[in-house]
């Protein structure tokens, strides 16, 4: 077993001990394809999508929940978690990443080291950076993704959660601002290069972060993870910072805190 599979095997054990119960969530990628055909040319991004929701098709408002996976996992490798966070008038959409990798996994953009994205050290742009081209692609989805869940559910809120590779997009498109974003779980993250020019955008309201990080990630090192706090934070982000001893994985501290950020009203 290599250390990836590892990884993955570890976080799938605590994901499947949330749920007890089947999944029993709606994949209704065709129903969604179909009555999405007003939507653009690319209705929901082009991402095939798992939901997760009792709400009906024609309820309106509530809170929508985009859940991005990481590197090499499957497409629905996050839809426990979205079963166990499941409640009245929250709709969850657990998109695959665009791009296959081995083993049957996905992603959302390749660790070629010739191209992957560079992790941002300051809020500096390095001198010669061009956009990573897959970043684009990746936030341009899950942007068109965001827009058709808009124009067919017209949620109060939108919020991301994302692990890892997911949730280096997660805030890549809550700061792109293009999406009305609200809030953002960033689950053993860093901020890109490619997401730092947004860093400082004016922006009518500013999208709220929980981010978590494992002292020990042999992953995603945590000094990368505790920069993107800091930058988030010194641009005016708010932020809740939840590190802790343990490794690339979402502890069952992290998905307490998680369920208090995206449920609890923000403090006046």
């Amino acid at each position: 077993m290599t250390p990836e599979t590892h990884r993955f095997s570890r976080r799938n054990v605590l994901l499947a001990s949330l749920v007890a119960a089947p999944l029993g969530c709606r994949r209704d990628r065709a129903k969604l394809a179909a009555s999405s055909a007003t939507a653009g040319a690319r209705p929901w991004g082009g991402l095939d999508v798992a939901r997760v929701t009792s709400m009906r098709d024609d309820e309106r408002g509530g809170l929508a929940v985009v859940v991005l996976h990481g590197w090499g996992a499957p497409g629905d490798d996050l839809v426990p978690l979205a079963r166990h966070l499941e409640r009245p008038g929250v709709r969850f959409f657990v998109p695959a990443g665009p791009l296959p990798e081995m083993g049957g996994g996905r992603a959302w953009w390749h660790l070629d080291p010739r191209t992957r994205p560079p992790h941002a050290a300051s809020d500096q742009v390095p001198a010669g950076f061009r956009p990573t081209a897959e970043v684009v692609a990746a936030r341009t989805a899950v942007q068109a993704l965001i827009a058709t869940i808009v124009e067919q559910h017209a949620p109060a809120e939108v919020a991301l959660v994302g692990f890892s590779q997911g949730a280096m997009l997660s805030i890549d498109v809550a700061l792109a601002g293009a999406s009305p974003v609200g809030r953002v779980v960033a689950m053993s993250g860093v901020l890109l290069v490619d997401s730092v020019p947004a860093l400082a955008a004016p922006r009518a309201d500013k999208p709220r972060f929980l981010l978590s990080h494992g002292r020990q990630d042999p992953v995603v090192p945590f000094g990368s993870g505790s920069r993107a706090k800091e930058l988030l934070e010194q641009h005016g982000f708010e932020v809740t910072w939840r590190p802790f001893d343990g490794v690339h994985e979402i502890p069952s501290a992290v998905v307490a805190e998680m369920e208090r950020f995206l449920f609890s009203p923000p403090a006046r």
